[in-house]
């Protein structure tokens, strides 16, 4: 898993730099995307984990994720910018080999967009509930 969300901070990374042509801070753009995603893992998992337990009485918490989401990603910008600890990330994936990559970029692949599909899916679960 750290592998996975190394390999998806460095593609965000150069992504800004890029499609965004942004040289100053792309840092902050991977950091934002990666946060975000183990937000909505830990959102989709808390969420369906309490539907399964309480499918009449759902009450969903958006508004407790929304600052949870938002201190979540202070507290990673905080951590990564602090002595570029980002670097650390960029460089342990440089070294990596090309079958580790092919993997994780399939990996990665797939991942996103079971994250996609399933923040979706709980919305229209959770709907077809309320």
């Amino acid at each position: 898993m750290k592998d996975l969300y190394s390999y998806i901070f460095t593609k965000a990374y150069f992504f800004c730099i890029n499609v965004f042509k942004e040289k100053e801070y792309p840092q902050y753009f991977a950091i934002i995307t990666v946060t975000l995603i183990g937000v909505t893992n830990l959102y989709i998992l808390l969420s369906l984990i309490e539907y399964v337990m309480l499918p009449n009485k759902f009450i969903p918490y958006e508004e407790y994720f929304k600052y949870f989401s938002l201190a979540s990603v202070l507290i990673s910008l905080v951590y990564f910018n602090y002595k570029k600890r980002y670097n650390k990330v960029l460089n342990r994936n440089k070294g990596l080999s090309i079958a580790k990559v092919r993997r994780l970029k399939v990996f990665s692949i797939i991942y996103l967009l079971i994250l996609f599909v399933g923040f979706f899916a709980l919305g229209a679960l959770l709907r077809s509930t309320i």
